[in-house]
């Protein structure tokens, strides 16, 4: 007798079973298409300031470390105008250093041009667009998701930018050992306080252009995780005399197509919305 309700009984609980496990999966379906289609927050007609720390994913000749305030309109739910201002803290790598001490005692660079990317931007302002038309959500535990907007930015504006030669020195202390500064120990660069070196400044226009993502976070407040690059024309002297600039004499002609620097970087970001 239990045999044969078994039999009965069987085909049903399967037919219970699946039915359920689709329902699931179309409730589930259906969660997730109102939680994207209806917005948690809608940016549009809101104020928006920001402050971000951004670090350099590639460095060659210089290292730059940018500190940034921003202030954006969004005009509609996925396009905004921004401001950007802040400074960046730059400095020589340790392949410039190197350059740098072993190219003073070389006598077969007695003629030589200078290196390229070795500006250092300072402070600097953009502004720009930002279009944002992915609006999405990522489910990090159970009825949690973080809503987030994937975007894209361009903009340009102007910087200022210094330019520490690593070939000429217009004072050298000791060529064998490639000292170009006022160093008492020899062996130690830190005990420097001042340096030789031929330096440039100068005001010039730059491009930048951004993929990032924004996630939204108790309505008002963001958390801006970017891609980032600053894009500006190089500038440098080729055919330099090392008698003329050791002399304390400009020397050589500007490049004719210096090319242009690229200055990459990882920002992270937090964003406030009135």
């Amino acid at each position: 007798m239990n045999a044969r309700t078994l039999r009965v009984f069987a085909p049903l609980m399967v037919w219970l079973t699946a039915a359920g496990a689709a329902a699931q999966e179309a409730d589930e379906a259906v969660l997730d298409n109102v939680v994207v289609r209806n917005r948690l927050y809608e940016p549009g007609g809101h104020l928006e300031v920001s402050l971000g720390v951004g670090l350099p994913l590639q460095t060659h000749l210089t290292a730059h470390y940018f500190f940034d305030a921003g202030l954006a309109y969004n005009v509609f739910n996925t396009l905004a105008v921004e401001a950007r201002v802040g400074y960046a803290a730059s400095r020589h790598t340790g392949l410039a250093r190197s350059i740098s001490e072993s190219f003073l005692a070389r006598e077969d660079k007695r003629v030589t041009d200078e290196l390229e990317d070795l500006w250092q931007m300072n402070f600097h302002g953009v502004a720009g667009i930002r279009w944002a038309p992915i609006y999405g959500k990522l489910s990090l535990v159970s009825d949690l998701p973080a809503h987030f907007q994937a975007y894209v930015w361009a903009g340009g504006g102007m910087g200022s930018f210094k330019r520490n030669s690593v070939i000429q020195c217009s004072q050298v202390v000791d060529r064998d050992q490639g000292v170009c500064d006022n160093r008492t120990n020899l062996g130690d660069r830190d005990s420097a306080s001042e340096d030789y070196w031929v330096r440039e400044t100068r005001v010039a226009p730059m491009v930048s252009a951004a993929v990032g993502f924004r996630f939204f976070i108790l309505n008002r407040h963001g958390l801006r995780l970017e891609l980032r690059d600053w894009v500006f024309k190089d500038q440098y002297r080729v055919n330099l005399v090392r008698d003329e600039w050791e002399a304390g004499r400009v020397t050589g002609e500007s490049a004719r197509s210096p090319g242009l620097t690229h200055l990459v970087q990882f920002d992270l970001g937090y964003t406030f919305s009135f």
